[in-house]
């Protein structure tokens, strides 16, 4: 739940955030960098955190991020300048880093086999819909005033005894700085990195241009802002709690596929839509492909990586994930300033669906070159 309120329960507040600034001319700008530099520093400091805990274990560097998240997280609530909230929300990003990679290792740790696969979806899908829960919840406060859906980051102070209570550092995974350094990074983890990435910058831009979207065609309120993107995030979290059962029927490969075909086509209608409404058929497709996109990626990284370079392998992943994030407004703007939202929309669906049919054409190499290798990741 903590990783994916850093971004969403502030989303629906964009607008009215901006507005806030009026005398600032990069205010729109500098707004979207507010809900995307924690993306950048979770990128940075993902490695080190994964080095971290393959050296010193878990559970410390787990509770202590928590504890800063609260503390970053909520500075919205008091700081006065958008430059304060960014270095706020970059302290965050640093604490999301730390949370994200642990959490899943300790997945890895705990679970074997089949039950691991299913753990990952039942996290994915919690994060989904805890997110629902946090962008409706966020744009009924952000309704009353921008600053108030910061307040719901202080929901970390409860998690942080919770990890001290009822986690345990697991006994199994030995901490021998040689052989941690002696095991490399898989070469197939290099592709899902680059998938993930694709897939993240991808995704992120429900969150970071729908509300700018919403303005643009219908000018509805935030609570009904936070309602469309939350729908995005509730369907991801249903595909993501049936992962295991599309995993036992399709390769990674091909699970990458499904998902940028259904954001293409998600896509796609978005950029035809003329009303609020309109836009749900779209969400709801491109929530379809998000939702297996986070899963996917976990459960072949940590069945690829050794117990012993599990945090490095994952610190990897949570750099390529965020980097997206980061990067999704900055790659989008340029399409955006040629055209206009819809038109980014548009021309950004057609390519993904072209990397679908890239991702199918490769899984099909990979079944016909190295069918064992497919089989295992």
């Amino acid at each position: 739940m903590m990783t994916v309120m850093a971004g969403a329960t502030i989303a629906p507040s964009l607008p009215e955030m901006t507005k806030a600034f009026p005398d600032n001319e990069a205010a729109e700008t500098l707004v979207k960098l507010v809900l995307t530099i924690p993306g950048l520093l979770i990128a940075l400091t993902s490695l080190l955190s994964g080095w971290f805990i393959d050296k010193f274990g878990r559970i410390r560097l787990l509770t202590f991020m928590l504890v800063l998240y609260a503390v970053a997280g909520s500075s919205g609530l008091y700081l006065n300048t958008l430059l304060e909230i960014i270095i706020g929300r970059a302290f965050l990003g640093l604490a999301v880093g730390g949370i994200m990679t642990t959490a899943v290792a300790l997945i890895g740790d705990y679970f074997e086999g089949e039950k691991r696969q299913s753990f990952l979806g039942v996290q994915a899908g919690i994060m989904a819909l805890s997110g629902t829960i946090f962008i409706s919840f966020g744009g009924i406060l952000a309704d009353i005033s921008w600053r108030y859906p910061f307040a719901i980051y202080l929901l970390a102070f409860l998690a942080a005894p919770m990890v001290l209570l009822f986690l345990k550092e697991p006994r199994k995974v030995k901490y021998d700085n040689t052989r941690v350094s002696e095991v490399r990074i898989p070469k197939l983890a290099w592709t899902i990195y680059i998938v993930s990435f694709i897939g993240m910058t991808t995704f992120y831009l429900m969150p970071v241009q729908i509300p700018f979207l919403m303005q643009e065609i219908s000018r509805v309120g935030n609570t009904e802002t936070g309602l469309a993107i939350s729908v995005v995030i509730l369907i991801g979290g249903i595909m993501s709690f049936q992962y295991a059962k599309f995993k036992k029927r399709f390769t990674h490969y091909q699970i990458y596929g499904l998902t940028f075909l259904s954001m293409g086509i998600g896509f796609l209608l978005i950029s035809q839509a003329n009303s609020y409404a309109m836009t749900f058929p779209g969400l709801l497709i491109s929530g379809v492909g998000a939702g297996l996109l986070m899963p996917n990626s976990n459960l072949c990284l940590v069945s690829l990586a050794s117990p012993q370079n599990r945090g490095k392998v994952l610190g990897f992943l949570t750099t390529f994930i965020f980097l997206g994030q980061f990067a999704s407004p900055l790659l989008f703007q340029p399409l955006v300033n040629l055209t206009s939202i819809k038109g980014g929309f548009f021309y950004l669906s057609l390519a993904m669906i072209l990397v679908s049919i890239i991702v199918l054409i490769r899984n099909k190499r990979l079944i016909q070159n190295k069918k064992p290798q497919a089989e295992t990741a």
